[in-house]
């Protein structure tokens, strides 16, 4: 699950499979989908901005884990 306060990208291994749960820009991850998930991850971020587009996210993520 993409969170504001998960685990930072940087810092996870390469992955070969799994789900990744992105929450809209306004609302994120529903409690309910949330506590479905066992993984949270960060987009480590400079400044105080809370969120980024979620086709954006998504992107960076998969850069990242893959």
């Amino acid at each position: 699950a993409a969170v504001l306060n998960g685990t930072e990208l940087r810092k996870l291994q390469p992955i070969k499979e799994g789900v990744i749960i992105i929450g809209n820009e306004s609302k994120g991850i529903s409690a309910e989908v949330l506590a479905l998930c066992r993984n949270r991850i960060t987009i480590p971020r400079h400044g105080q901005a809370e969120s980024l587009n979620a086709a954006v996210a998504t992107g960076i993520i998969l850069s990242h884990i893959i």
